[in-house]
């Protein structure tokens, strides 16, 4: 691997977990952001009024209410050729936790190695009071490399689904602890509203088609937009969408109690990746 290709990783990581020189470009708990769902990011990020399976632990908490049995999901990422990202996620109805974890391996830089490692972890909690689901999803980061520091995030989240319609909001950085680092520097939370809308058709038996928008910081003077399509034929799934980067992609297939999802991910200057999720449910 290059300098420059391990430079432009090292640059793609800030922008996902934050600047590590104390100028934050994304939100405190950026390894949030890379999300535990492959179909999360085949729709561009787009998810939270969609959410029907394990995937709602981290992006629609409001959701979980209306999950059936028990699923895990694990899901696996190489960022930008160096950058490994894992996730393991499991729900049932009413509750669900995640583990995730961000490691970009021995960086070369101007002043010699460098590593970023990162752990997050979500608990999440949904109630369902009829078209109305209410929820709260709980995030604690722990940043293991350069540094060591945590912080913590309670989010409040509420989803209403009336026939074909969906609509979900979730308030993240609602309640929080900055992320305290042992060299006594702190980066707090941002709080940022994200909605998301989506409509789903049902031409045919075992046919179904569904828009999606989500908009994260709304209201606030820097936010991002994502959209995407998804389209399902018995346990056959496509999508196609944009996060604000580039297009994505998507495809799935889904047995009785397995699932298999892929994204593909595209970045004109970063280069692209990959996303594979395996899924089992009970």
């Amino acid at each position: 691997m290059s300098r420059i290709r391990r430079a432009g990783s090292w640059i793609a990581l800030l922008m996902v977990v934050g600047s590590l020189s104390g100028t934050a470009v994304e939100n405190t708990g950026g390894i949030f952001g890379l999300g535990s769902s492959a179909r999360a990011h085949g729709l561009g990020g787009a998810y939270m009024a969609v959410a029907d399976d394990e995937g709602a632990v981290v992006h629609s908490p409001a959701a979980l209410g209306w999950i059936d049995g028990f699923g895990v999901t694990s899901l696996l990422a190489r960022q930008f050729g160096d950058v490994t990202f894992g996730a393991i996620t499991a729900a049932t109805r009413f509750v669900g936790a995640a583990i995730l974890l961000l490691d970009s391996g021995p960086i070369e830089t101007s002043d010699g190695l460098v590593r970023y490692a990162s752990q997050g972890f979500v608990g999440s909690v949904g109630l369902p009071l009829g078209p109305l689901g209410i929820g709260a999803r709980w995030r604690y980061v722990r940043v293991s490399s350069p540094m060591e520091g945590s912080g913590w995030s309670l989010d409040p989240a509420v989803t209403i689904r009336r026939g074909g319609i969906c609509v979900a909001a979730l308030w993240e950085g609602a309640w929080s602890s900055p992320v305290a680092y042992d060299t006594a520097r702190e980066d707090a939370w941002e709080p940022r509203l994200r909605l998301g809308v989506a409509a789903t058709f049902a031409p045919a038996p075992e046919v179904q088609w569904t828009g999606t928008l989500e908009v994260t910081g709304f209201l606030s003077p820097r936010w991002d937009v994502g959209a995407g399509i998804e389209a399902w034929i018995g346990g056959l799934g496509a999508r196609v969408g944009f996060d604000g980067m580039g297009p994505t992609f998507g495809l799935s297939v889904r047995f009785e109690v397995l699932e298999i999802d892929w994204a593909y991910l595209t970045r004109a200057d970063l280069g692209d990746s990959h996303r594979v999720a395996l899924t089992i449910r009970f």
